[in-house]
């Protein structure tokens, strides 16, 4: 197809930089509640490791779960 939306250029870019923004989002998430956590309970650094590395798992999970999802999509369209 000449005009496939899917095949150009912009449309990866997109569904890339969004997974990367997601994951970076997440990460900073984590690091943020955690530290705010320790803040208020007075347990620092340990919650503030513990949200980064949980928010690293879950942004890796999220990108996994999104390129699996584009790669079913593009063998459905094909």
């Amino acid at each position: 197809m000449v005009n496939d939306p899917k095949n150009s250029t912009l449309y990866t870019f997109g569904l890339y930089g969004a997974v990367g923004i997601q994951l970076a989002a997440s990460v900073v998430a984590g690091l943020a509640f955690g530290a705010w956590f320790d803040k208020k309970v007075g347990t620092s650094p340990w919650f503030a490791l513990v949200g980064t590395i949980l928010g690293a798992v879950g942004g890796i999970w999220n990108l996994v779960r999104i390129l699996k999802w584009n790669e079913k999509k593009e063998k459905s369209d094909v």
